[in-house]
């Protein structure tokens, strides 16, 4: 099995072949959305659909827990009382519980129930993803930059839209620096410094958000790659322990940072 094959690859064989324009009668989807190119250390791209894939999966198996925590809720105990065994509506509960005390302890628990639908979701897919690489036969959807921007950009859309919602324009105030009297006139006079210092932290921000979660990931399916390859019985079981304790660890610090940059800019302007 090489770096780009999966169970759903090997299984679909021919789709899959049409689906990255290998196969007969292609799809297309090469043409339209492959970039070729190759520079500096970077090997030529290979054009994948894996971290669609995976992304499909990610999707459906939150969906399923999504429809089995429902059907719990709607017993006799109507969700008050806590289930007994650890079961797919049980984790879930607990994982976004957890979440939202998170969130709740950075940014107030009014904010928290309210963008708890989007943390929490954006906390289940990064998991979901991240747990795939674990998995024999199948990749994380995390290990690439195209899913990992893609979350990173609406993080960054999302607190900046929720600062403007919530402070107007004073919501890049911020951006000038503090405020300081000179000549008795109150004043953001080293703005000329702080501007650019802002912008680029800000731009900063879903880049690092990507990168991180990339590079811990790949490292980690490598990793485990790699000791497959050397020796497939009982070597990875060490590493894949620990691509679990990865997985988790990248889940929470994307969503920590998520949850402190979006509650960063619900505060008032006179918090600034």
């Amino acid at each position: 099995m090489g770096d780009h094959d999966t169970l759903y690859t090997l299984l679909f064989s021919d789709f899959w072949s049409k689906l990255e324009g290998n196969g007969p009668e292609p799809f297309g989807l090469k043409e339209n959305l492959g970039r070729e190119w190759s520079a500096m250390m970077f090997q030529a791209t290979h054009f994948s659909m894996m971290h669609v894939g995976a992304a499909v999966v990610a999707t459906l198996v939150i969906l399923f827990a999504t429809w089995r925590w429902r059907a719990s809720i709607k017993d006799e105990t109507q969700g008050v009382v806590p289930p007994r065994e650890l079961n797919v509506a049980a984790f879930l509960g607990g994982f976004v519980g957890v979440v939202f005390k998170f969130s709740a302890d950075t940014m107030g628990e009014e904010n928290a129930r309210r963008y708890l639908p989007f943390i929490g979701t954006l906390a289940l897919f990064i998991f979901c993803n991240n747990t795939q690489g674990i998995v024999p036969g199948f990749l994380p959807g995390t290990d690439t930059l195209n899913t990992n921007l893609g979350l990173a950009f609406m993080v960054f859309l999302l607190y900046n839209f929720v600062g403007v919602k919530e402070n107007g324009m004073a919501h890049f105030a911020h951006f000038l620096g503090p405020s300081f009297p000179i000549a008795g006139i109150s004043a953001p006079w080293l703005f000329p410094l702080m501007l650019p210092i802002e912008i680029v932290s800000h731009i900063a921000r879903p880049i690092s958000l990507s990168l991180r979660l990339m590079g811990n990931m790949l490292a980690d399916h490598k990793v485990v790659g790699t000791m497959k390859m050397i020796c497939a019985i009982l070597l990875p079981v060490p590493f894949l322990l620990l691509g679990v304790l990865v997985a988790v660890v990248q889940t929470l610090v994307f969503t920590l940072l998520a949850i402190i940059y979006i509650g960063t800019a619900a505060e008032h302007a006179e918090q600034h």
